[in-house]
Formats: structure tokens, C-alpha cells, sequence
């Protein structure tokens, strides 16, 4: 079922109410519920039961249904199940979060948060440990969909290098160096002719989903590019397409875009743009 479909209060108080039935009659599966809660009261036929069933497994038994926490409950297993883009907000702030969802297309997640009292001012001491918690959460999950994002183009340029080889017909692996020492500045060791014999290829990869295109370049990645030249490449990703497109840069490329260290201070990270 659809994250926005489940994501509502309509949702959160169809669960709910359903959840007082199980109490009070537990032989009874939740499919069996429905009927016997609009039998009791009528007016709930105006929430969605039917995603309110469908959220039942998800949200912990043991969620206490008289008190709002079960709505911060029901936001933490949606959210958990399929997060959000506008979940990155709340990494930086409650009221970053507050100020980026103001559009009228958020307009129901705002309420949802209301309702389960998260955006009370000032909050509670245990509002601010929940919103911590489910920061942690948040920033734990886009760290591991951005490791995946990763291995995944470093995967898809070792088969990009294979094809490559086979064409230059040089009969040699390339390695996949983050696996075996991500200290070394770059990720996989191809190979390229040079004269009579070949030569390594050093190649950082890159994956993006960012709009407008671009990728972060770190000091000891630059430093190791800078030392090696023309036999150094950037591969590119883009993986916020279908089929990942892959975008190539030399060091000299990216060198205009790399910026110079101040009196008593060094860069350590920067964005090089790719368009």
C-alpha cells in the first residue's frame, strides 16, 4: 500500500480504534474487527480502516493505543518501512523540518506530527529524546542507502573496465581496491596501453543522486589525483537515473573547481560540479 495512504491519522486513528477491539475481544483477527467496531460505532466508517488493517502487523503489539504515543509509534514503523525523501529534513532541526514541509502537498504529514504531539512548543524532555532517536534512525538509513549506492557504481565500473579491457584487448582483472584498503584515494586499479606495455589507471568513483549534478571530492583523494595525473580518472555515476549514466573527469577537469587553502587553514572536503 502506498506510503501516503498510510502515512495519514486517518490511518494512525483507524488502527487505533481497531486495536480497542482486539483488546477487548482477542479471538477475533483483525479482519474480523472492522465489522464489529463500525457495528459499535458507526462514525468510524469515516477513517481507513482498510489501511488501517493493512498497518496493523507493522506497528508493535504492545504499542500503548490509549495515549498518543501510539501515533508516534504508527509514524516510526511507516517512516521505517519505506522513508521518505522529506525524512532528510529531520536530520537537521525540528524546526528546519517545521519550515521545509510548510507546501501545500505536505500539508497531511504536518498534521500527522501535530496530532502525535511532536511539534508541541516547547517540547517535553521526552519529545526531544524521541525526535533524537528517530534522527539517529534517519541518518543511520540514508548512510547505508548511500554505502549501497557506492558498491553499486563501483560494481558497475568494474564491468564498465571489463568491457574496456576486452576491447583494448588487454588480458588483465582490474582490482577493486575500496574493498581491500579505502585509505589509498582511489577505488579500482585499471589498466591502459602505454607504448609496448600498459600502464595502471587509477579511478575514484562516485556516485550521485544529487540535483544539479555533482560529487564531493576529499583531500586525500585530490592530493592522490594531483600526484598522479593523466593516469587518474573520476568516474561519475548518476544514479538517480534509471539506468545509471556515467559521467568521466580528468584531474585537469576537476582541478579549476578545487579550491586553495587559506592562511592557517586547510579544505578538507569539496563539491565538484558536473555539468
Amino acid at each position: 500500500m502506498d506510503f501516503d495512504r498510510l502515512f495519514t491519522i486517518s490511518a494512525f486513528e483507524g488502527l487505533r480504534l481497531l486495536r480497542v477491539i482486539v483488546s477487548e475481544m482477542p479471538h477475533l483477527d483483525i479482519a474480523a474487527c472492522r465489522p464489529a467496531l463500525i457495528a459499535r460505532s458507526p462514525q468510524a466508517i469515516a477513517y481507513d480502516l482498510e489501511a488501517a488493517e493493512y498497518l496493523h502487523p507493522m506497528v508493535s503489539p504492545e504499542a500503548d493505543h490509549d495515549s498518543v504515543l501510539f501515533y508516534r509509534e504508527c509514524v516510526v514503523a511507516v517512516m521505517f518501512g519505506e522513508i521518505p525523501a522529506w525524512a532528510k529534513l529531520m536530520t537537521l532541526g525540528r524546526g528546519r523540518f517545521i519550515k521545509g514541509l510548510k507546501r501545500p502537498e505536505y500539508r497531511d504529514i504536518i498534521s500527522v506530527f501535530r496530532e502525535a504531539h511532536l511539534l508541541d512548543d516547547p517540547p517535553s524532555d521526552a519529545d526531544i529524546l524521541w525526535w533524537d532517536l528517530l534522527q539517529h534512525r534517519i541518518r543511520q538509513d540514508f548512510n547505508a542507502a548511500a554505502n549501497a549506492r557506492s558498491r553499486q557504481s563501483e560494481k558497475l565500473t568494474l564491468e564498465y573496465e571489463r568491457d574496456k579491457l576486452s576491447i583494448l584487448g588487454i588480458e588483465l582483472e582490474p582490482v577493486w581496491m575500496a574493498i581491500e584498503d579505502n585509505t589509498v584515494g582511489y577505488d579500482v586499479i585499471s589498466y591502459r596501453p602505454h607504448g609496448p606495455t600498459v600502464r595502471n589507471l587509477l579511478i575514484e568513483v562516485k556516485s550521485t543522486i544529487a540535483s544539479p549534478l555533482r560529487f564531493i571530492v576529499s583531500r586525500g583523494e585530490w592530493d592522490k589525483a594531483d600526484a598522479v595525473g593523466n593516469a587518474y580518472l573520476f568516474y561519475v555515476w548518476d544514479m538517480a537515473k534509471t539506468q545509471p549514466v556515467l559521467h568521466i573527469r580528468t584531474v585537469e577537469q576537476v582541478r579549476p573547481h578545487i579550491p586553495q587553502d587559506g592562511e592557517g587553514g586547510r579544505w578538507k572536503d569539496c563539491y565538484i560540479p558536473v555539468g
